[in-house]
């Protein structure tokens, strides 16, 4: 209560007592009276307008029956002191005194005193008595609200910030500074635009337009903070309007940059799910833990054959093969320890097609309890059957559909492994094909390998139930023959080399083949398959050395002749280099003027090694190892360059003749290697004569083509050891032959066998009607001369004229 004290105030006196009464009582505000104790303390009420009986609900004689103790609480000594020195301000307030509690319960209630003094000397109190409640709620809500604002603005978790209509910083919570890297200094004053993103501030300045109209809005924008990294922010802007007007503009900003980060990888990981489950070629299924189906993709619809709402709620188990239920039961629940587990597994559709799976089972924890299974189940039965294919492959040849090398170590090893007795032997065969490559390479490799199936086939039905047969490489097959005594191993040999040596039909064209065969005997010759193929290995190559088409059973004597032959090999390749090979010489003799009319060049290798090597040693060797090519073309070029030196030296000129090897003569180069030759010796190609033999009518219509390319550039030919190869009279006529020669096979028995000498008879007339001269090679008596004479030989050649010799030899026996 604030009471003002005057003594100077009295009564105008133009008022009446009725005046003043009337005045005070339509008062709008509630005016009491007082009398004052002792002339200073309030005492008794004696008057209350008609405002305050309405404020206070009592009526007036009420009123005035209440002391000031009574109406209000006892004041304090303060307030004494406040009314001595009448300072209202710090005056009592008593807003909870027991007659008003009552009816003004809760009420706000504003009380100022003043004390007057009348005429008579009397003091009393004036008492107002205003009703502050609703404005006391509203500076309480204010204040309230001034406090929420602060919280808000000051102890906020995000970014708070106010901004001017001019669109500058005002102001920044503590939080927001610390997000952004900024102090409150530094940020205050700046205009929104420098924090914003190039591309965000034409949408943020659309939007703070809005608001500035006094609208709310709701955007999210990249902004940097003070170190240039930039952030994701939710904000919402709002509008401060004082007086109908926007003075501010109030923004809270949430930073979401991590939880951008989290949804994008949340959303790529559901894509990634649904992408595995929806759109998975492959089977994937969740089941409960009593194997039943959940959720299933479209993939296992299609490999059951069954709709998805057909499946689910039912066990998987039914649609798995019977004989597979008990081990699939077995191997899905190893996923209740918690871990993954994969199997292989069949199940039937519904058609009755068989489908293998691999099966991927996944344990589904949920809040750390086992709730689910995911299965994933890869359709394999393609690649089971590709593995079977595969592993056939592995172990076949694909060519002849047989056993192949490796399939031959295997049941090898297994014979090895197994074989108890030692009465009994098993047998390792192997089999080379003589002079295949060059079918291969000249006929081509689509007949090479149409004969490569067919002596498959033979060997095949050859051995019967007696013996495996497999390609070993190339050319080359092996047999194995377990548990035989060994005559029986000799006769299966025999009619192997028999067999093989019949001719083969390819298309139209009979191939004639030979084979060489070595065999080695387990346990006897070796105990492993290194010993054993090596032994069989030495064995055949000892056919070869005898005439091929024929087969040896491993011994000692064998072994150290392959030894021989590898030396002699190895030495073979540095011949050239070396300069070990020399050319001899062997004249042709006119059968009636007794003079040289030509010369053949026969090739001898004086080894620094192993000494002078006899042609029927390495001659065979250089054809089986290739180096056949390259010595020949040496031979060539030698016996060119010899006949040009013995022109120069005056000697008559007369033809030297060399022998081509098959290989040679089916040279893709032969003839351009054969003119360049010529044009270096400058050798007149008249004296230069090949020598073939029959075995080139193998592919007579490339022979022909050969024949006719060699006697363009103007070579001569003749064939060699006419009558003992495999060409047709055919054939010889369509071939450009200048000379046919004899073997001495026919020659040496021409005094004792009439069947020689109609052999001879007939090669010389049959030469003569094709306009070629005859050759009679190995002739060694005066005897055979004469009997050649009579069927009109042209030329002899011969140990009864002359042995081979060397070059410096020639010039005296022309003389």
């Amino acid at each position: 209560m604030e009471i003002h004290y005057d003594e100077s105030e009295t009564l105008n006196s133009k008022f009446n007592k009725n005046d003043f009464i009337r005045f005070i009582e339509n008062f709008p505000e509630p005016i009491c009276i007082l009398t004052l104790r002792e002339r200073q303390y309030p005492d008794r009420f004696i008057y209350a307008n008609t405002a305050a009986v309405k404020l206070t609900g009592m009526e007036m004689e009420d009123i005035c029956s209440y002391s000031w103790e009574d109406m209000f609480e006892l004041p304090s000594d303060s307030a004494f002191e406040a009314l001595e020195n009448e300072d209202s301000s710090k005056a009592h307030k008593a807003d909870n005194t027991t007659p008003l509690k009552k009816n003004l319960e809760g009420k706000a209630l504003k009380v100022d005193g003043h004390a007057i003094e009348l005429e008579g000397g009397d003091r009393y109190l004036v008492l107002t008595i205003i009703d502050v409640t609703e404005h006391q709620d509203t500076r309480n809500k204010l204040k309230k609200s001034k406090k929420e604002f602060e919280s808000l603005f000051y102890y906020n978790p995000n970014l708070v910030f106010t901004i001017s209509p001019e669109g500058n910083i005002t102001n920044f919570n503590e939080a927001g500074l610390k997000i952004l890297k900024y102090s409150l200094e530094e940020i205050t004053g700046i205009g929104f635009r420098e924090l914003i993103i190039p591309e965000d501030f034409q949408l943020t300045k659309n939007y703070f337009y809005e608001v500035l109209k006094g609208k709310t809005a709701e955007f999210q924008i990249s902004i940097y903070d003070n170190e240039g990294t930039v952030l994701r922010i939710d904000v919402t802007a709002v509008p401060t309007i004082l007086d109908g007007e926007v003075v501010e503009v109030i923004g809270i900003a949430r930073d979401i940059t991590e939880q951008i980060r989290i949804e994008s990888l949340l959303k790529e990981s559901e894509q990634r799910y649904r992408a595995l489950f929806d759109h998975n070629i492959d089977p994937v299924i969740t089941f409960d833990l009593e194997g039943k189906f959940l959720v299933v993709n479209e993939a296992t619809e299609k490999i059951l054959g069954v709709p998805a709402k057909e499946l689910i709620g039912k066990p998987f188990l039914p649609f798995i093969d019977e004989h597979k239920q008990k081990e699939t039961i077995a191997n899905f629940q190893k996923v209740y320890s918690g871990l993954p587990h994969q199997y292989e597994t069949s199940l039937q559709k519904q058609n009755g097609e068989q489908v293998l799976l691999h099966i991927t089972v996944i344990p589904l924890f949920t809040e750390r309890k086992l709730t689910a299974v995911h299965c994933i189940g890869k359709d394999i039965t393609v690649i089971k059957r590709n593995e079977e294919q595969a592993n056939y492959m592995a172990y076949h040849d694909m060519l002849t559909g047989i056993g192949n090398q490796r399939l031959f170590r295997e049941d090898l090893l297994r014979i090895i492994e197994s074989q108890s007795s030692e009465k009994l032997s098993s047998a390792v065969i192997l089999i080379d094909l003589d002079r295949f490559k060059f079918i291969n390479d000249y006929l081509g490799h689509e007949m090479g390998d149409a004969l490569l199936r067919q002596v498959s086939e033979r060997l095949v039905k050859i051995m019967g139930s007696d013996g495996t047969v497999y390609r070993y490489a190339g050319d080359e097959f092996t047999i194995i023959m377990q548990g035989m005594d060994e005559s029986k191993v000799h006769r299966k040999a025999q009619a192997l080399v028999s067999e093989i040596g019949a001719p083969f039909d390819i298309d139209g064209f009979e191939a004639i083949l030979t084979a060489s065969i070595g065999i080695s005997l387990f346990p006897k010759h070796a105990i492993d398959i290194k010993g054993l193929m090596r032994a069989s290995d030495h064995a055949m190559y000892y056919a070869k050395r005898h005439g091929r088409n024929n087969y040896q059973i491993y011994n000692t004597q064998i072994e150290g002749l392959s030894k021989t032959d590898l030396r002699m090999e190895t030495l073979l390749h540095k011949a050239i280099d070396k300069k070990e090979f020399v050319l001899y010489y062997q004249p042709q003799y006119d059968a009636t003027t007794h003079k040289i009319s030509g010369l053949e060049a026969l090739l001898r290798w004086n080894s620094k090694d192993l000494g002078m090597v006899s042609p029927i040693d390495f001659i065979p060797l250089a054809e089986e190892t290739g180096m056949i090519v390259p010595i020949g073309e040496w031979v060539i070029r030698e016996a060119c360059n010899q006949n040009k030196e013995w022109q120069r030296q005056g000697l008559p000129p007369v033809p030297v003749s060399v022998n081509l090897s098959l290989r040679q003569f089916y040279q893709t180069d032969l003839v351009e290697k054969i003119e360049l030759i010529l044009k270096e010796t400058k050798l007149d190609p008249k004296y230069l004569e090949l020598e073939i033999t029959e075995t080139i009518a193998l592919q007579p219509d490339i022979a022909i083509r050969v024949l006719n390319e060699l006697k363009s550039i103007g070579v001569l030919i003749a064939m060699d050891d006419f009558g003992t190869g495999y060409s047709s009279l055919n054939y010889i006529r369509r071939f450009p032959i200048d000379h046919l020669k004899i073997d001495k096979a026919f020659v040496q028995g021409i005094q004792q066998d009439e069947e020689d000498r109609s052999i001879i008879a007939t090669i010389i007339t049959l030469g003569h009607n094709l306009s070629m001269s005859v050759i009679a090679e190995g002739v060694e008596t005066e005897e055979q001369a004469e009997l050649l004479k009579t069927y009109n030989c042209d030329m002899f050649q011969g140990y009864l004229f002359s042995r081979p010799v060397p070059a410096e030899m020639i010039l005296a026996m022309f003389k």
